[in-house]
């Protein structure tokens, strides 16, 4: 994490080169947070360009010793949360339909391509958003308990607490959807039998 002074004071100072050097490091494990985050890469690009945008904005108002990462992620953090808020809140008002992912047209793309990191995805869709993304920034970002405290507003033994019953809510849902999983292509396997017959 970026906590030395000098760097705080050229970003503070709104130093081009010290914005592109922040993005070129940043851009990418933090669009990939927050599309493991929110679920769509599209939204998550948007997302970490509004976060980079209040960065530059904000960064003059920060204290010297500044824990650049953690602020960041912090800033990006809420742009997601607020995003998955405002999506649930739109379900609810839609008598709570739900938009039904239709796996038979899903692409393949490169973070995509194992059964395992799908199954993933959709038990970290299933749990609450702030558990999701402490266990991401956690596991996935690999932030201590004390940047993941930065980050979300919490001390770190609340996020300690937060990530051990977040991996007991994850292991839940992921083998629920693992054993859904199983049985679905278990009865496919069947039907595909019954057809060549």
């Amino acid at each position: 994490m970026v906590t030395d002074v000098q760097g705080v004071e050229r970003l503070r100072a709104q130093d081009a080169q010290a914005f592109r050097s922040l993005i070129e490091r940043l851009q990418q494990p933090l669009t990939g947070y927050l599309h493991r985050l929110v679920g769509d890469r599209e939204v998550a690009l948007d997302l970490a360009q509004d976060t980079f945008v209040q960065v530059y904005k904000e960064i003059g108002k920060t204290s010297e010793d500044l824990s650049v990462d953690a602020w960041i992620y912090r800033i990006a953090t809420n742009y997601g949360l607020r995003y998955l808020n405002r999506k649930h809140l739109k379900q609810f008002v839609r008598l709570g339909s739900r938009e039904n992912f239709d796996e038979s047209l899903a692409v393949a793309g490169p973070e995509d391509q194992t059964e395992t990191r799908i199954l993933v995805h959709q038990a970290l869709g299933k749990m609450k958003p702030k558990d999701a993304a402490v266990l991401q920034l956690h596991y996935g970002n690999g932030f201590t308990y004390e940047e993941i405290g930065q980050v979300v507003g919490m001390s770190s033994e609340a996020v300690r607490k937060r990530v051990v019953r977040g991996v007991e809510k994850f292991r839940k849902v992921y083998e629920e959807k693992q054993s859904t999983c199983e049985d679905e292509t278990y009865r496919k396997s069947i039907r595909d039998t019954q057809k060549e017959r």
